[in-house]
């Protein structure tokens, strides 16, 4: 039942978004419901949804990959139209009823002059601006949803940092979510050009890959990043929604070693670096009381006293009880950044009970970031790119590169 889940889903909110559409129409706009054109592209937008849902469908029980691929991608683009329409429609009505109030005034008052077309011609072509202009911003998301992961370099500065982790290089990949939108192809591309920046670490920290059949090969192709010390990893809530007993299989046959309430230690020089894998509570409503202290108390039994300490935690509220137990870093996911930004920063924040979005964040010494994501389980981006993002420790304030 789990790989129909995103299609039961879909089809469920395409239909209630076409709905809601039709709704706005008939009711809102009852000038632009008269024109033939209009009501085929209502009753077409739906259709079109459906008819690529089943393909997508059969793309799953055929295991047709470039099926499921084309299903999804063209339910994805009906689903964000709908929306864009249902938001979008509202606000073209207030424009309509200006127009049928200036109308109304005038019989009231028994004008002798003609209505003016100009003027119902303005109203009417501004009222159509917004959901033209709402359908094309969600041909921007999609299109950004569709681009690659940019790589930012992200210089993080510790006046305490050993001496012999100086210019350590860090990638983190987070949220990839391999499945309908990014492929193993994706994948492959993401670490040809990870390769290209050097790191001497790799650190993944969950929703790795949301097709259980293919998470061994995905950690293949994430392994095969050349790296001076290797790649770890921690896991997210989509390991336990794609069957966490099948994903630690995959780990214990692949290359990559999985933190999971454990920790590994490293030595560079003469300095150690010690990585506490956090466990994730898949649900944050059903979330144990105290579930991430117990988890980084496990995670840190072995950390050696004088380590430079790297948290791995798929939800960025590790963060607050990894710093003040003397995490020096904390690295995490799961927000996807809301997809959504303005000026390097989430819009979502109002609506996301993550405090902790996108971005670098600091609590005295300790330091946070939540990547963005190199992937997503649905394909829409403004503002806030898919990213991939290579840290390198500094012990000043010299720029990183």
């Amino acid at each position: 039942m789990r790989p129909f889940f995103p299609v039961i889903f879909s089809t469920i909110t395409i239909l209630i978004l076409s709905a809601v559409e039709i709704l706005l129409l008939r009711a809102l706009h009852r000038d632009w419901w008269k024109h033939a054109w209009v009501r085929r592209v209502s009753w077409g937008v739906p259709l079109t949804g459906i008819v690529f849902l089943s393909l997508w469908t059969l793309g799953i029980l055929g295991g047709l990959e470039w099926l499921v691929a084309v299903g999804a991608s063209v339910s994805a683009a009906v689903f964000v139209t709908g929306v864009a329409l249902m938001l979008s429609l509202p606000f073209s009505a207030i424009l309509h009823t200006v127009d049928r109030v200036l109308r109304w005034l005038r019989t009231r008052r028994k004008a002798e002059s003609a209505p003016d077309p100009m003027r119902r011609r303005v109203l009417t072509t501004s009222a159509a601006v917004f959901p033209v202009l709402a359908v094309a911003a969600g041909a921007k998301g999609l299109a950004n949803g569709y681009a690659e992961p940019r790589f930012p370099v992200v210089p993080l500065r510790y006046p305490a940092l050993p001496p012999a982790l100086e210019g350590l290089r860090i990638l983190h990949i987070s949220d990839v979510h391999v499945g309908f939108f990014i492929g193993l192809d994706d994948l492959e591309r993401m670490a040809e050009r990870a390769a290209a920046l050097r790191p001497d670490l790799v650190l993944i920290t969950g929703d790795f890959s949301d097709d259980a059949a293919n998470y061994l090969d995905a950690l293949r192709l994430a392994a095969a990043i050349p790296s001076r010390y290797g790649a770890y990893a921690s896991i997210g809530n989509h390991e336990y929604f794609r069957g966490i007993e099948s994903i630690v299989r995959s780990y214990e046959r692949g290359p990559i070693p999985l933190l999971r309430d454990t920790g590994a230690e490293i030595r560079i020089g003469e300095a150690s670096l010690y990585l506490a894998g956090l466990d994730d509570p898949q649900m944050i409503s059903r979330m144990s009381p105290n579930f991430f202290d117990r988890t980084l108390e496990r995670a840190l039994k072995d950390q050696p006293s004088e380590a430079f300490t790297i948290a791995l935690s798929h939800r960025p509220m590790g963060f607050d009880v990894a710093a003040p137990n003397g995490v020096q870093l904390t690295l995490a996911g799961h927000t996807h950044g809301g997809q959504i930004g303005f000026n390097g920063r989430s819009l979502l924040y109002a609506i996301n009970p993550e405090k902790y979005m996108w971005g670098v964040y600091e609590k005295d010494d300790a330091k946070l970031y939540v990547s963005a994501g190199a992937g997503h389980w649905f394909p829409y981006r403004i503002g806030c790119p898919a990213e991939i993002p290579l840290y390198v420790l500094r012990r000043d304030s010299s720029d990183a590169g």
